[in-house]
């Protein structure tokens, strides 16, 4: 694999904090499981929030004079990220992202980290400040503004290179994953010391 010229996938950086070898599996020996029946529920959740949208104010992020637009592309030479969001939020002054999320209460470390690369992409690509975004958790209606601070910049960062470093050097990391977390996982049956 050319790392050089390679742009990783957004979505790894959540999928790396949930297990570091999904990078691995999907990236370098390109296995392609059965999507699990949540990724189609994810799906739909977005197409149902694009039309739901359509009747609602922004009153709930305080932006309601921002245009909105869905599935914004996002693509950085410089960070060697790419992928989609699921909304962004533009007031001309400041460029908002926001990711829809079927279940959860709480934000987990993957989707903070997730959210805030698309922070600096959509940052780069308008060249407005992107101090924070928005995660939407559609089973308890609740959202959740994430303020993206140097630290967890820096964490992004961090696990960009790391998987990437993995993925050049063909290595497969090791996993502090759960039992809980594995049966959840796609790749399960390729994981051989599980």
């Amino acid at each position: 694999m050319n790392i050089m010229s390679y742009s990783l996938p957004i979505s790894l950086i959540r999928q790396y904090c949930f297990c570091p070898r999904i990078p691995y599996f999907q990236e370098l020996l390109k296995l392609n499981p059965k999507r699990p029946q949540w990724v189609k529920q994810g799906e739909d959740l977005h197409q149902k929030q694009q039309k739901v949208f359509k009747h609602r104010t922004l009153k709930r992020f305080n932006l309601e004079q921002a245009t909105q637009a869905f599935n914004e592309f996002v693509t950085s030479d410089s960070f060697a990220l790419h992928g989609v969001v699921d909304s962004i939020l533009n007031t001309q002054e400041y460029i908002y992202p926001i990711e829809f999320k079927l279940g959860g209460s709480k934000p987990m470390k993957g989707q903070i980290l997730q959210l805030t690369a698309y922070g600096l992409l959509l940052q780069e690509k308008y060249d407005l400040p992107c101090q924070m975004g928005f995660i939407l958790y559609e089973t308890r209606g609740k959202t959740h503004q994430i303020n993206f601070d140097e630290k967890r910049i820096q964490q992004v960062m961090i696990i960009r290179d790391k998987i990437l470093n993995d993925l050049e050097n063909s290595y497969m990391p090791d996993s502090p994953a759960t039992p809980a977390q594995c049966t959840q996982c796609e790749y399960l049956n390729h994981c051989n010391d599980r």
